[in-house]
C-alpha cells in the first residue's frame, strides 16, 4: 500500500471518530403542497397540453368527436382507425357515429397470428383510445392496459386520439394517485403509462424529432358532456 493511500485512509478513520451524524430516525416530511389553480382544471390542462405540442379539442357529443376524427382520417387518406372496442371507450355512440361517416374501427387487440396482425395494423395512421386521467399541471394523460384496453392503438399509429372526460382531470399526478379509483385500476392493470405530448427524441444532433418511438401527434378530445 502506498504512503499516500495510507495517509488518506488514516484521515478518513480520524474523521469518522469525531463526525456528528444527523438523526435519521425521524420521518422525512412530505414536500409542500403546490398552490391551487385559480381557474378550471380543463383550462389549465389545455394550456399545458399545448405547451408540449399536444392538441386539445372540446367535444360535447359523440357526433362532434366523430366528425373531428373522420376529418383527420380523410386528410390521411384512410377509412379505418386502430381502436379500443367501442363499448370500452368513454364516449358512448362513437363507434356508430364513425360508421355513419364510413370510418371503420379496427380492434387493437391481437387475437391471431401475432406477426400477421401487426403487419395489418402498421398501415393504419390513426388510433383511438380512452384515457383514465388527465394531469392538469403537466398536460399529461394516463392510460391503463389490460385485455380490453390494449396498448397498440396508442403506439402504432402516427396520430393518437385520446378521449378524456372533463371529470377525470386532476391537478397533478399526486392528486390522481391519491384517489381510490386510481390505485385500484393500477393494481388491476398489466401496464399503466403517463403520456406527455407526442413521442419525441433529441438524441441525434440535439435536434427535436417528433414521432420517433410512437405517435407524432397527440390529440386529446375533452368530453364536456
Amino acid at each position: 500500500m502506498t504512503s499516500s493511500r495510507t495517509e488518506i485512509l488514516a484521515r478518513i478513520r480520524r474523521a469518522r471518530q469525531r463526525a456528528l451524524l444527523p438523526d435519521v430516525t425521524g420521518v422525512t416530511p412530505p414536500p409542500p403542497e403546490p398552490p391551487p389553480f385559480d381557474r378550471p382544471l380543463i383550462d389549465v390542462f389545455e394550456e399545458a397540453l399545448l405547451a408540449v405540442q399536444g392538441v386539445p379539442h372540446r367535444c360535447a357529443s359523440a357526433d362532434e368527436a366523430a366528425a373531428l376524427i373522420a376529418d383527420v382520417c380523410r386528410q390521411q387518406g384512410q377509412n379505418q382507425v386502430l381502436s379500443w372496442a367501442p363499448e370500452v371507450l368513454p364516449l358512448p355512440g362513437l363507434g356508430d357515429a364513425l360508421a355513419a361517416r364510413n370510418i371503420e374501427l379496427i380492434p387493437s387487440r391481437l387475437a391471431g397470428p401475432r406477426k400477421q396482425e401487426l403487419d395489418e395494423m402498421r398501415p393504419l395512421l390513426v388510433g383511438v383510445t380512452g384515457a383514465a386521467a388527465g394531469l392538469a399541471r403537466t398536460g399529461s394523460i394516463a392510460l391503463h392496459a389490460d385485455r380490453s384496453h390494449g396498448r397498440l392503438a396508442s403506439l402504432i399509429p402516427d396520430i393518437h386520439f385520446a378521449l378524456l372526460r372533463e371529470a377525470d382531470i386532476h391537478p397533478d399526478i399526486a392528486a390522481w394517485i391519491a384517489t381510490d379509483e386510481a390505485g385500484a385500476k393500477i393494481a388491476a392493470s398489466s401496464n399503466t403509462v403517463i403520456i406527455t405530448g407526442p413521442s419525441r427524441t433529441a438524441d441525434i444532433a440535439q435536434t427535436l424529432t417528433l414521432g420517433a418511438h410512437g405517435p407524432r401527434e397527440l390529440h386529446v378530445i375533452l368530453i364536456t358532456q
